[in-house]
């Protein structure tokens, strides 16, 4: 069987524990990988996936074009069980980014995302296991019956969270998930 690092470098994707939900992700910087995400959630294109890290540094990319008032502000709810979607920087991949031009990133605190990051080296792009328009799986077993008895699943313990983490806009305050 693949390892977790093999499946983030070539471009699969596994499942994982968050905040709140049991996760899919995968490597963000593999365009592929990304493509595999969407087939496999069934996943319109426009809408795009989470930025995921354990670690300020693997999202500096990111965040570089922030001002300071903005970075401050994502920093209020960081690290945490929080979502932004922020401008896009110039060296965000395309297909990282939402038909508004806006990419979505958690910093988060769980202890497994943590430990996964660290061991990827990077971010993971990341979305809830469900089928869109699906419930989230709320099992390793819903998982594999979802996205077959082969989905490599990082093992671990859900936060305490019960829910998708909330999802704000940056730069207007505006709430698209509480």
């Amino acid at each position: 069987m693949d390892t977790l690092k093999d499946l983030y470098l070539n471009h699969g994707i596994f499942g994982h524990p968050s905040e709140g939900v049991w996760g899919l992700g995968c490597n963000p910087f593999s365009q592929r990988a990304v493509k595999n995400l969407f087939s496999a959630k069934n996943r319109p294109k426009n809408k795009s996936f989470i930025i995921l890290a354990g670690h300020q540094n693997q999202i500096d990319t990111f965040l570089a074009e922030l001002s300071e008032f903005d970075l401050k502000k994502t920093f209020e709810k960081w690290p945490g069980p929080h979502t932004w979607l922020i401008p896009a920087a110039k060296k965000v991949p395309s297909w990282l980014i939402g038909d508004t031009g806006l990419v979505a990133l958690r910093l988060s605190n769980h202890s497994k995302v943590i430990e996964v990051t660290e061991e990827l080296g990077g971010p993971i792009c990341s979305t809830s296991a469900n089928l869109s328009g699906e419930p989230p799986a709320k099992t390793k077993l819903e998982m594999k019956k979802i996205f077959g008895p082969d989905l490599f699943i990082v093992d671990g313990e859900l936060g305490k969270l019960n829910k998708p983490t909330p999802v704000q806009e940056l730069t207007t305050g505006k709430w698209i998930r509480k």
